[in-house]
């Protein structure tokens, strides 16, 4: 679940104010969301508001749970840390056993030799592999993806989207993107972003043929995405 409460929220967007919400008040019971919006350049800073990564303008944002931060975002690591340790850091910071995550990744990455590897030095598909990991070895009450999930017809797609399915079971999701086929697998509901409106509306075909997906033009990483590696486990 998450709550606005009297939310006005006008980031800045291209060095211009843009109204993601104005004065909204309005409860996102649990279901799964397609984010989808008129203006494709709404839906990112409407991602970093609802998983809390800034606070809106005025008002609040009231999360029940835990969120996630945002699946298949690009990000960078910084620093000198293998693999083994970004997993130890993640183990400590949200209590999970350390043993259960490492063989998790071990038996889920295509590549897991390069687990002791900073990974800077890892291969692009590894570290693909490994950010999208990440994110679901907590448990979380709300997941937000901002991207795409893993393509490839392979192992390590097929392991990733069933622990994906069993995480965001009975939890709230917030996806956007931009391939339908991935709407049409995980989502129930749109969440529409209009000029600072917010929208809850069930009937997602008909969105979705009104308000079709297209990448933001600003946005060139959307068509091959990087994984994510936050910042803030590096």
């Amino acid at each position: 679940m998450i709550a606005l409460e009297h939310v006005v929220d006008t980031p800045m967007v291209g060095g211009t104010p843009y109204p993601i919400a104005l004065d909204i008040t309005m409860t996102l019971p649990i279901r799964r969301y397609a984010v989808v919006s008129p203006d494709p350049i709404a839906r990112k800073p409407a991602i970093d508001l609802f998983a809390g990564l800034r606070p809106p303008s005025s008002g609040r944002v009231v999360r029940g749970g835990s969120c996630s931060w945002p699946i298949g975002r690009a990000g960078f690591v910084r620093g000198k840390l293998s693999g083994r340790q970004i997993v130890a850091l993640i183990s400590r910071l949200y209590h999970l056993d350390y043993r259960f995550c490492i063989y998790l990744v071990e038996s889920m990455l295509t590549l897991p030799e390069y687990l002791d590897e900073f990974v800077e030095h890892w291969p692009a598909t590894a570290r693909q592999e490994f950010g999208y990991i990440l994110p679901l070895l907590p448990t979380f009450d709300i997941y937000v993806v901002d991207g795409t999930f893993p393509y490839r017809k392979d192992r390590f797609t097929l392991l990733w989207r069933a622990l994906f399915e069993q995480r965001i079971d009975g939890r709230t999701l917030l996806l956007s993107t931009v391939r339908k086929s991935e709407v049409d697998e995980f989502c129930d509901t749109a969440l529409i972003l209009n000029q600072g409106l917010i929208e809850i509306e069930s009937q997602l075909d008909e969105v979705l043929r009104k308000f079709p997906l297209r990448p933001d033009i600003n946005d060139t990483g959307r068509g091959q995405p990087e994984p994510l590696v936050d910042d803030q486990f590096a």
